[in-house]
């Protein structure tokens, strides 16, 4: 039995090793639990970074209109008139609808948001499947001018 007896003692002292150093595992996760609850408010600026993410959405006529003037190419082939209406946004794309003031169609101008600059730009505009060009299949059904 003297021979069992030493495994036995040396396992017990093993296992007593093991509970001290599981108290602090257990201080460890308990520290690393309230880690997510600090990690909570980086999360809560997930969704801000989600909703950078989301880019620019949403947006107001006034800024599409700043989009829209800066790109010479669009602003050139497309009236306005009183200016966007039925704007749509979604996961940094946005199509708005124009109101001419002549007997001119609408057009809808398709507009895509740089995070990078943290600015709308003009992409295309036009009366016939802008978007279906331009957009994203999986954004489109999301964007009210692209149906």
């Amino acid at each position: 039995m003297q021979r069992i007896l030493p495994p036995i003692a040396l396992a017990a002292i093993a296992l007593a090793g093991c509970s001290s150093e599981e108290p602090a595992e257990t201080t460890a996760a308990a520290s690393s639990a309230a880690a997510p609850s600090s990690a909570a408010a980086p999360s809560s600026a997930a969704p801000s970074s989600a909703a950078a993410a989301d880019a620019g959405c949403p947006v107001d006529a006034a800024a599409l209109r700043t989009a829209f003037q800066a790109n010479a190419e669009v602003a050139g082939s497309i009236l306005v008139g009183k200016g966007f209406k039925d704007i749509s946004c979604y996961q940094g794309w946005a199509t708005a609808l124009t109101q001419p003031e002549t007997q001119t169609d609408p057009a809808v101008v398709v507009f895509k948001y740089d995070s990078a600059k943290k600015a709308w730009a003009a992409v295309m505009g036009g009366t016939d499947q802008v978007c279906k060009a331009n957009v994203p299949a999986a954004v489109q059904p999301h964007l009210k001018n692209c149906v």
